[in-house]
């Protein structure tokens, strides 16, 4: 009696175990769907985000010694080069011409930097980008 209390006690956990703590798992068209995300949230949790497509807003400036096109937090970040808050951008110069130094939407795919990289990651095959219309301050 109690072997088959036993047997039925891990038939039962092997079988009802992994619903009850099942963990959450991205579906493949989940990496395809496109993520509005803040940029701050990205570079808090970049795994989050790894492989997604994403949209972001942020502030276009160089970034680091090749002063490449950075994606940052807010215009102060970029005009003083603030790289822990930014992303890379990988991105043709012509594409974003007349950009730098203003505020842009920018869609594309993004890539978490390695554990222990010095850096907060890249968006490349971007889609998008467009300056930024924060609207009209006239009356």
């Amino acid at each position: 009696m109690r072997h088959t209390l036993i047997v039925v006690l891990i038939t039962w956990i092997l079988h009802f175990a992994p619903r009850a703590c099942a963990q959450e798992t991205r579906s493949s068209s989940d990496a395809h769907r496109l993520h509005r995300v803040s940029l701050i949230r990205i570079i808090a949790n970049p795994g989050e985000y790894d492989g997604m497509h994403i949209r972001v807003v942020g502030y276009l400036a160089g970034a680091g010694l090749d002063d490449a096109p950075g994606l940052f937090v807010s215009e102060s970040d970029g005009r003083n080069g603030i790289l822990s808050n930014a992303v890379d951008l990988t991105v043709n110069e012509r594409t974003i011409r007349g950009m730098q130094g203003k505020y842009v939407i920018v869609e594309g795919l993004y890539h978490a930097p390695p554990l222990g990289g010095d850096f907060n990651g890249y968006v490349d095959n971007i889609l998008y980008v467009k300056l930024l219309n924060a609207g009209s301050t006239s009356k």
